[in-house]
């Protein structure tokens, strides 16, 4: 009996173990929440994984909300010449969420010193959508573009400032 219950709690101990290895190494599909796939919502989750220094869930949804809505936006933003009225920011939500996805994943890329990849994320925004703005929870919308070209400002140095391997 106390064999039986001994090699019944080693097949269980094996049992979580190969469960909990493959719970790890799920691929972005099922690892990250795409039940709602609005814009905004995969935008947000995006900038939540980034606090989280989650990369790959940062690029799983940015990348997702690309997929999706990327072609719409550049649409709309091809037609933009100038920023959107105060109060009328939403009325281009497409534009922005597509442009914080390309910040955010950025921002990932710089945290991950992959400054290659950050520079082109941000010159993505500054060319193809130079009138986005994404909204601070403080209370206000920031100019996408504009950030995005002090944060080439700031790999420049970076760039310089570190001895090459």
């Amino acid at each position: 009996m106390k064999k039986s219950f001994f090699m019944l709690v080693i097949i269980g101990f094996i049992f979580a173990c190969f469960c909990a290895a493959e719970d790890t190494e799920k691929p972005a599909e099922t690892k990250y929440d795409f039940s709602d796939t609005s814009s905004w919502n995969l935008t947000v989750s995006a900038w939540e994984r980034l606090a989280e220094k989650d990369y790959d869930g940062v690029f799983a949804y940015a990348r997702k909300c690309l997929e999706l809505y990327a072609e719409e936006a550049s649409e709309i933003s091809k037609k933009m010449d100038k920023f959107a009225r105060y109060g009328h920011e939403d009325d281009y939500a497409v534009v922005n969420d597509a442009a914080a996805c390309h910040y955010v994943m950025g921002e990932a890329y710089m945290k991950e010193k992959k400054y290659d990849d950050a520079i082109k994320e941000f010159n993505v925004v500054i060319n193809e959508y130079p009138y986005a703005q994404c909204w601070d929870p403080k209370g206000w919308f920031w100019k996408v573009a504009e950030v995005s070209r002090k944060n080439i400002k700031k790999i420049k140095v970076l760039m310089t400032a570190e001895p090459k391997a």
